[in-house]
């Protein structure tokens, strides 16, 4: 691979003129900047755009073989509309100065939505940098190290450095550049630098550098363990120098972290055994977190919740989700919100090799990876708060609407209310905005509301009675921009004057074929309220005399009997009813024709366990209905895998 000098020499005034630009094309927006290490194209374009390095008169097209051959990425961190392009200083068709300015030429191709492409020029003089005697970086394709090739013996190497005397390595090397595998067990191959570039390593010589890349998932890998950690190591380079044979090692990149539902975790070895020879004292210099290639200050990673801690061996990394520097991606699947967060992160470690002869070798090690989230459900929720104002209207809260949805529509029984006339028709929709950038909305709606269901249940014994109120409300929420809707889903219902209670005018009444005495009353935990007029009788739910109907996840009735009997023939002389309409909570119902319903909660265990996926001892006997945290389960009492039990009474 030849090397390129250019011809001319630049000033400071035009090596700062070009370190960041921008302009805009028909069908996108390019910015370049000059960064550490590296050449930034950033392109915003609805179409994925093409790049092509421009060498002197040729052009060549940036393919995906290419780009890990040469030096180039084409970054698969891409959210809606963006793509980032790296372009390494010593990347093939970059033309260097004596390794302190780098002349970069590429064109950027983008085209619009009638499949027109343009194409933008972009031209960048970059300066050198103050070079560690070797670096390694683990880009996203690729792997390039770089030492200083004037180095004595031990200063050679690139990611770690061996003094060879072993007679068969000696006569395998000869006396120009040789790329050689050495497996784990021993065994050792070489080829040519021009049989490896076919393969698609590169092997450059600087003025002051030896530049040596591999692209990823080549055959010549090998896995090994670095602490719990899959690593794969590559490619050993021999030459010699002083009739001594250093040697270097490429090592690829671990596994791309894992996500504890608040957190993204990256765990790295601190101490990679093949970057640290034998003889020598290491010494770590600093460990430096960035975002998007760009290392940060520790009041920066501070602010925005990242940890970078040591404990062990281990350097371990966490971002919360939708720390700022990453981008969060939303989508609506089977009429769910679902979002996803994605984080693109520089990990650098600047160590020492100190020896005892007083020499040392200098390390800078840099990892890139994308670390993603998997889809991640934010169901909404509601409240339904208590009534207001004397018990006249509706106050429902609406709550954990992430930051890119707003509130659209509302639908009240059916019918869609006018979300811009809200003050003139009598309802209110108030949004919450919270500190992390979530929302939640407050809706109020009178009883009196044409909108509203109500339902008079009066009792046989007094012209009083139990208004209820009901709405069945679905809020349509839109993600923006994209405008992808989904819906929420809940029915809920007020009552006015007594609720579930009986006004008694009567001196004998009964439940079935029992009095209705102080005793009964004890018994069964009711609450019976006498004055000189009338008596009062209050049943909670779930007490004995009670029958249920149609039972759901959402709700059901319960009916409450009560006979009217002559003081003195006991015949009945008339009865009443009292259905009422109740919530459903986790609850055990025993019906009279020996049925039994059951509603539980199974996801509120831990590990949790999925509802659908319960069964009674029967595993034929599966729910009725389940939602995302209950099942409702129907059977009657002779089935399922039930069991008779006697208890003696003394």
């Amino acid at each position: 691979m030849s090397l390129l000098i250019v011809s001319k020499s630049f000033t400071l005034q035009e090596i700062q003129a070009s370190l960041s630009s921008w302009c805009f094309v028909s069908a996108g927006f390019v910015q370049s900047e000059c960064r550490d290490r590296y050449l930034w194209i950033h392109v915003a374009s609805g179409q994925t755009p093409r790049f092509e390095a421009v060498d002197g008169t040729e052009v060549h097209s940036i393919g995906e073989q290419l780009a890990s051959r040469c030096g180039y990425t084409i970054s698969i961190f891409k959210m809606d509309g963006y793509t980032t392009f790296r372009a390494s200083y010593y990347s093939c068709f970059t033309q260097n100065q004596n390794d302190e300015v780098f002349t970069f030429r590429f064109n950027v191709l983008v085209s619009d939505r009638g499949g027109r492409w343009t194409s933008q020029s972009v031209s960048a003089v970059c300066p050198g940098l103050t070079w560690t005697h070797r670096e390694i970086i683990c880009e996203e394709d690729y792997m390039e190290v770089r030492a200083n090739s004037t180095i004595e013996i031990r200063c050679t190497s690139i990611v770690h450095l061996q003094l060879f005397h072993n007679t068969a390595a000696q006569k395998t090397a000869s006396l120009t550049w040789q790329l050689m595998f050495r497996r784990s067990d021993g065994q050792v191959s070489s080829m040519s630098v021009t049989e490896a570039q076919r393969w698609g390593y590169s092997l450059t010589t600087t003025a002051q550098r030896v530049v040596l890349r591999s692209p990823y998932k080549q055959p010549h890998a090998e896995v090994t363990m670095v602490g719990n950690h899959e690593w794969k190591s590559t490619v050993s380079l021999f030459f010699k120098q002083k009739l001594v044979m250093p040697m270097m090692h490429l090592l690829i990149h671990p596994d791309t972290g894992s996500f504890d539902g608040d957190r993204l975790l990256w765990d790295i070895p601190r101490v990679l055994t093949p970057l640290v020879g034998e003889g020598a004292r290491f010494e770590s210099r600093s460990f430096s977190l960035g975002v998007e290639s760009v290392l940060l200050d520790e009041p920066t990673m501070t602010s925005r919740g990242f940890n970078m801690v040591q404990r062990g061996g281990m350097i371990q990394i966490s971002v919360p989700f939708g720390a700022e520097g990453g981008y969060r991606k939303s989508l609506v699947v089977n009429n769910m919100y679902k979002e996803a967060y994605t984080i693109f992160l520089l990990y650098e470690h600047v160590f020492s090799l100190l020896y005892e002869d007083g020499s040392n070798i200098d390390t800078r090690h840099r990892m890139l990876r994308v670390l993603d989230t998997p889809l991640v459900c934010r169901p909404p929720f509601s409240l339904n708060r208590k009534t207001v104002d004397g018990g006249k209207e509706f106050n429902v809260y609406l709550g954990n609407i992430p930051t890119d949805v707003i509130l659209e529509d509302v639908w009240i029984n059916g019918k869609r209310l006018p979300m811009s006339e809200t003050s003139q028709q009598g309802f209110n929709i108030s949004p919450v905005v919270h500190t992390n950038g979530s929302r939640s909305y407050e809706f109020r709606l009178p009883f009196e509301d044409e909108n509203v269901h109500w339902m008079v249940s009066r009792s046989c014994f007094t012209s009083y009675g139990v208004v209820e109120y009901s709405i069945d409300i679905n809020f349509t929420l839109t993600i923006l921009p994209q405008r992808n809707s989904y819906n929420y889903h809940t029915f809920i219902t007020a009552r006015v004057f007594n609720r579930c209670k009986y006004i008694i005018l009567f001196s004998t009444v009964g439940i079935d074929h029992e009095p209705l005495t102080q005793q009964l009353v004890a018994q069964r935990g009711y609450r019976l309220y006498n004055d000189s007029h009338r008596s009062t009788l209050e049943v909670p739910v779930f007490s004995v005399g009670y029958t249920y109907e149609e039972i759901n996840l959402s709700n059901f009735y319960a009916t409450f009997k009560l006979l009217l009997r002559d003081s003195k023939s006991l015949e009945v002389q008339t009865s009443t009813s009292k259905r009422c309409l109740f919530r459903t909570e986790d609850m055990i119902v025993c019906s009279a024709d020996g049925t039994m319903t059951v509603v539980t909660t199974p996801s509120s265990t831990w590990p949790t366990v999925q509802p659908e996926k319960t069964t009674l001892l029967d595993p034929t006997c599966k729910p009725k209905e389940t939602d995302r945290a209950r099942a409702l389960f129907e059977f009657k009492l002779d089935s399922c895998g039930t069991r008779a039990m006697v208890q003696l009474s003394s």
